[in-house]
């Protein structure tokens, strides 16, 4: 009786998640981009992240292409030419600071106070992969803390239930990561970079 109830869950929540993916996502990005550049909307940076792609910035997939300022915007793949980049090719935020390639504004008139959080975060509910390292230092130099805080993490302790799935489809992480910050799907271990304290699933 037990196994049966669980099985009815399990396909309740496969039967939901079906129907999740046949719905269309609202918004003006899947209506008006032309069909390369729909789909894997976690990976809509990849034409400024990875070398080689060029993609304008009113079709990327980001920007919104009834702004007129799209058109005059530089392109990324210009502006980002000579920026550092990690083994898989993509480019490396924290080294493009460290070497002086960008000096981020510490808000929107630049005359706000930052505060650097020097502090990790460590996610043990990986499955078999190694645990997630979450650097607070790199994310602060260059972002105030409610960027994050409480909208899209919770500043407690257990309080966000974060999942690949949830990342993947613009979430938690992947409010940033896939968009501006390296996709989330092209190089695991930047973030699973942990060894686990056992081996298998937990």
């Amino acid at each position: 009786m037990l196994r049966l109830k669980h099985h009815k869950k399990f396909f309740s929540i496969l039967a939901a998640f079906s129907v999740a993916l046949l719905l269309p996502r609202p918004g003006y990005v899947q209506e008006q981009q032309p069909d390369k550049f729909k789909g894997e909307f976690w990976n809509r940076g990849d034409h400024f992240q990875l070398e080689g792609d060029v993609v304008p910035v009113y079709e990327d997939g980001i920007h919104d292409p009834t702004n007129e300022a799209t058109k005059v915007l530089q392109e990324p793949v210009e502006a980002m030419e000579n920026f550092p980049r990690d083994k898989a090719g993509i480019v490396d935020w924290v080294q493009a600071i460290e070497q002086g390639y960008i000096n981020p504004r510490k808000g929107l008139h630049g005359e706000e106070e930052m505060f650097v959080a020097d502090f990790d975060i460590i996610f043990k509910k990986t499955g078999s992969m190694p645990y997630v390292r979450f650097p607070h230092r790199p994310h602060t130099e260059w972002l105030t803390c409610r960027n994050c805080h409480p909208k899209i993490f919770l500043p407690q302790r257990g309080g966000n239930p974060v999942t690949m799935s949830g990342i993947i489809q613009g979430n938690y992480c992947g409010v940033c990561h896939g968009k501006v910050a390296f996709p989330p799907t092209k190089n695991c271990g930047r973030c699973h970079s942990v060894a686990r304290d056992t081996v298998g699933i937990k």
